[in-house]
């Protein structure tokens, strides 16, 4: 079974008031590819996760408005890998899921660290890019490899 996990598409991260020069992504673009990528999982709610992020001042700020959530399964964490929270470790595994697409931010922290912890933990890992907030393509190029490595099936297709 697949479940899709959406990573860190919060207000402080994407929101119109983020910091924009820490948090460079095209906010707009990437929350409609998400958006639309939520439509395959409508159906099958039990199986979209959303993870937020507290880090360590444990201060979680809300999704972003825009984003459409279309379950009420949320996980949040302190560590960048979403497979640090024991609690969505053990909701996958009485779900009997096996295989995991990711989209989110950022391709070489929180999707890429994740998306590496999940190949570790024997779960089929898959990212379109057009899903992921990358804030420096140039380091992704590196990030890219070790995700390649790992056999993480990367989709490489863009949505306008």
């Amino acid at each position: 079974m697949k479940a899709l996990i959406v990573i860190d598409m919060q207000d402080e991260y994407v929101g119109q008031k983020r910091n924009r020069k820490r948090y460079p992504y095209d906010s707009e673009r990437l929350i409609r590819n998400i958006n639309m990528k939520l439509v395959d999982y409508e159906q099958c709610s039990d199986l979209v996760i959303y993870i937020r992020n507290k880090g360590k001042s444990e201060r979680i700020s809300d999704l972003v408005a825009e984003l459409h959530v279309v379950s009420n399964l949320v996980f949040d964490k302190s560590k960048a890998s979403c497979f640090s929270n024991d609690l969505l470790l053990k909701y996958l595994k009485d779900k009997a899921i096996n295989e995991i697409e990711l989209a989110g931010i950022d391709g070489n922290s929180c999707v890429g660290i994740s998306a590496l912890d999940g190949a570790k933990c024997g779960f089929l890992v898959s990212l379109s890019l057009s899903c992921i907030g990358i804030a420096n393509a140039e380091r992704f190029i590196v990030t890219r490899e070790k995700l390649l490595k790992a056999n993480v099936d990367i989709k490489t297709h863009v949505s306008l």
